[in-house]
């Protein structure tokens, strides 16, 4: 009996709820874009890797054996037919070519080492997605989990003035009428609770899904709407846009575009090149008329050579991959132009969102005191039978209405300061 209550309290304990640098780590380690990306980072590492050593040898052994059902032979009047070869032969060796003037490794080697540093430009632009997801989500369910205060919290309160009500009613001081509207204004609370419960299991389901979980683990976080970050933002929008410039992986991204473009037009253009290659072969050849090869058989070979190949034609393939390199660059122009457009108005748009969240919060503030104020008020002269059961709960309302307003403008604020945080790139400082 002992065991079984230690393993009830074990089933019963509560997840342990994560806070906001641990949801960032979980993300990290379980998105599969976050993966994906990397994953496309490595390859690129390694296809650089191998075309940068485009200038090493190529070896290659070889041994074979050789079957021959038609031999020539040769008639000698009077003396027969010779044979002019064997019904079997051997040949065992090494071949090395040696590339000495490859212009096409060298761009391939310029090409590869552009993709790479794109590949990781593009990688830290998924983490830093993933890190603004995850914050949106974050702070969504503690946006629910508000809502879902004030909701039941105006519930509680409504109940307490129809049971106050009700009260009055019994001993006279108000009409039928006036215990109806307070039932009704309780009963009018209750559809608001659920749908806020539901909201907030919805906000819990996606904040599962955006740290890279299945969508039924409940997870349960700490933190509030109101803390602040722990990354300084920057103070004017002048140093926010040299921020940008210096750390913001989207124009790395539209740089090492470009740049892939020219590196692309150039292997292209090394297509037109010679190729100056040095090559030598060492072969041992045997020929025997049965399969009993031995070591004496075999006759050294050795060759060596310098060829140089010069492309005169080769259908239309080498003008056309030029013509579509030249095309590529231009799309990568474009596309690294537009990029550079979305970001700088993606900058003033988020600078200006976080000065509106900001001023919002304050002003939404300094309502949630006047408004609490107000309904202490409202309560104690319903009670007093000073006012109407109408003009308590509209007090009411308001309160409920003003700590809505707050919630609502402090989700916004921490919205709008990830979004700043992205497009300065300091988003990088939740990376560990």
């Amino acid at each position: 009996m002992k065991y079984l209550s230690v393993f009830v309290l074990i089933i019963c304990l509560p997840a342990a709820a994560i806070n906001l640098q641990e949801a960032i780590d979980i993300a990290l380690e379980n998105r599969g874009d976050v993966e994906s990306s990397q994953m496309t980072y490595e390859s690129a590492v390694w296809a650089s890797r191998n075309a940068d050593f485009w200038f090493m040898p190529d070896i290659n052994g070889q041994f074979a054996i050789q079957k021959n059902y038609d031999i020539q032979e040769m008639v000698i009047p009077g003396m027969g037919t010779i044979p002019m070869g064997s019904d079997y032969s051997s040949i065992a060796g090494i071949s090395i070519s040696i590339p000495l003037l490859v212009p096409q490794g060298m761009a391939g080697a310029r090409l590869a080492s552009r993709s790479e540093d794109l590949s990781i430009h593009q990688a830290r632009a998924v983490r830093m997605d993933a890190i603004v997801q995850v914050m949106s989500a974050f702070y969504g369910v503690l946006l629910m989990e508000e809502m879902a205060d004030v909701s039941e919290e105006a519930l509680l309160i409504s109940e307490e003035g129809y049971v106050l009500a009700s009260l009055r009613y019994e001993a006279g001081t108000i009409s039928r009428f006036e215990l109806l509207q307070s039932r009704v204004a309780w009963e009018n609370r209750i559809p608001d609770m659920i749908s806020a419960e539901s909201a907030l299991e919805n906000a819990r389901a996606g904040f599962a899904v955006a740290l890279g979980q299945d969508n039924e683990k409940v997870a349960y976080i700490e933190g509030q709407l109101d803390d602040e970050l722990n990354i300084p933002l920057p103070e004017t929008l002048n140093e926010a846009r040299e921020f940008m410039m210096a750390q913001n992986p989207d124009l790395q991204v539209a740089e090492q575009m470009r740049l892939l473009g020219d590196a692309g037009v150039d292997m292209a253009r090394a297509a037109f090149f010679p190729q100056l290659v040095f090559q030598t072969d060492l072969n041992y050849q045997a020929s025997r008329d049965d399969l009993r090869f031995v070591a004496d058989d075999y006759e050294r070979n050795l060759t060596a050579s310098i060829a140089l190949q010069i492309p005169l034609f080769n259908g239309l393939s080498d003008i056309s991959g030029y013509n579509s390199a030249r095309a590529e660059k231009l799309s990568n122009e474009a596309t690294a132009q537009s990029l550079e457009q979305v970001v700088e108005l993606s900058l003033v748009q988020s600078w200006n969102n976080l000065g509106a969240a900001r001023e919002r919060a304050e002003a939404t503030e300094s309502t949630v005191e006047q408004a609490f104020e107000g309904s202490e008020i409202a309560r104690v002269s319903f009670e007093a039978g000073m006012i109407t059961r109408l003009e308590m709960d509209q007090a009411f309302l308001a309160l409920t209405s003003s700590r809505t307003n707050h919630a609502s403008s402090l989700y916004e604020l921490r919205i709008a300061e990830a979004e700043l945080m992205r497009v300065t790139g300091i988003m990088e400082g939740y990376i560990r």
